[in-house]
């Protein structure tokens, strides 16, 4: 069957800063096929396989605001060998699964299936990158499925102000947002010409779980007809700023702290993890209060405040902060309540602390990719963007090397650098960044 959703579209402040490594215990080969196309393969054992085509692009790279979106729903469209229609029949009778995802960086389009079935399903995704039509009338349907998912988007302020954070943090780039806006001046031309920037080799993975590589790479070199070739792209520039939205979705208030962060697999990065689990703020026992710095600020608060930190890693740049959200009355206090702990952890933590965030940020780690889609995806912007397979065993040792001194520091560069603030709900009070202490 068909779940062409935007699955991970957005990632949630809790388990955003978690997503950034395959957690998968075998064997993980990444190589390149003849045609220029990144393949990989994830030895897996069991009956169930799969296979996704990850491209780099996402919204970071879009020339027209919120065409990524629509391109990612017009996977599993008619193209020159089989209707939508057909797609979808012989899908359900295979018994398998198609779905799309859109990131800041990458557009996923995957298939889970019974092993014995790979070649049908390296087909079927080989041509949405190859051979799709983009016919006017199916963009009627690709605009109707992208405004719901826009418009479920908009009514969570969690999302709605992360989005502003990335705008005000990067402006254009990977401040360019997820959703498509309800009023996008987008076509089905614009969005044709947008998958012929994308869909040249040098800027695609075939990635294949419980598929052995010679597979993968035959199955690259036999569906994957495109134009040789990859997209440049220029490199991520973070500016800081402020945004502030007038919103009235679930009564509060949110707000968002944030600072210039560090790239994926960068020795910060690790650092700068344990700094979010030192920090805190998520529930890690049920029925108990938040953990961390900042679950134990807002338990003094009370009134249903909410505190939490994230750690947003990309290719080449990052996005550090710590989100708020209170009711109207006390949001303030929560936002200047969270600017304290920062400051105090620039400062040094305890070496009790500082050994609960490195095991929490293993756990993230280890945990994030379960699912046979994320592990997909993930080994396939490796390939993209690193070339290499990046295990949680590399993961755990990079953060084995974290000391107490580097998570003070990280905290301390932070806070040095220009801030960025967004601030979504009732306006009046909500503070300006400008008018923290930091």
């Amino acid at each position: 069957m068909l779940a062409a959703t935007t699955r991970r579209a957005f990632a949630s402040l809790s388990n955003s800063a978690a997503k950034a490594y395959s957690t998968a215990a075998t064997t993980t080969q990444i190589s390149t096929a003849q045609n220029g196309i990144k393949v990989a393969s994830i030895e897996e054992p069991g009956q169930a396989a799969g296979l996704s085509v990850v491209i780099n692009g996402g919204s970071r790279l879009e020339s027209s605001s919120g065409v990524a979106h629509f391109l990612k729903n017009y996977g599993f469209k008619n193209n020159s060998k089989r209707t939508a229609f057909r797609v979808t029949r012989e899908t359900e009778l295979a018994g398998g699964v198609l779905s799309a995802n859109l990131t800041r960086e990458t557009i996923s389009y995957s298939a889970e299936f019974l092993n014995g079935d790979a070649a049908q399903f390296a087909e079927v995704l080989g041509d949405v990158v190859s051979n799709q039509k983009f016919q006017p009338h199916e963009f009627v349907d690709v605009a109707k499925q992208t405004a719901a998912e826009s418009s479920a988007a908009a009514h969570s302020a969690e999302v709605a102000v992360l989005e502003a954070a990335h705008r005000a943090a990067f402006r254009t780039g990977l401040g360019n947002a997820i959703f498509a806006n309800p009023n996008a001046r987008i076509n089905n031309d614009a969005v044709k010409a947008y998958a012929a920037e994308l869909f040249q080799s040098g800027n695609i993975a075939l990635v294949g779980s419980g598929i052995p590589l010679e597979a993968v790479q035959e199955f690259a070199e036999t569906f994957i007809n495109v134009p040789a070739g990859n997209v440049s792209r220029q490199a991520s520039k973070y500016y800081g700023g402020e945004v502030r939205v007038e919103s009235s979705v679930d009564g509060k208030s949110h707000y968002i702290l944030a600072f210039e962060g560090a790239p994926l697999n960068s020795s910060e990065y690790a650092a700068a993890q344990v700094l979010r689990f030192a920090l805190g703020g998520e529930q890690r026992v049920q029925n108990a209060a938040a953990a961390g710095l900042l679950g134990e600020a807002a338990a003094k608060l009370g009134q249903d405040a909410q505190l939490k930190a994230f750690n947003i890693g990309y290719s080449d740049a990052g996005l550090f902060g710590v989100y708020a959200s209170a009711p109207s009355s006390s949001v303030a206090s929560a936002v200047a309540a969270a600017a304290e702990q920062l400051k105090a952890v620039s400062k040094g933590i305890s070496e009790q602390d500082f050994a609960a965030a490195v095991a929490q940020a293993k756990f993230a780690a280890s945990n994030a990719f379960e699912t046979r889609l994320d592990r997909l995806e993930t080994i396939g912007a490796q390939a993209l963007f690193d070339g290499k397979y990046t295990s949680v065993a590399e993961v755990a040792a990079a953060l084995d090397n974290v000391s107490t001194s580097d998570v003070a520091k990280v905290a301390e560069k932070l806070l040095s650098g220009k801030a960025t603030g967004a601030a979504v709900g009732e306006l009046y009070s909500l503070p300006y960044a400008d008018s923290l202490s930091l």
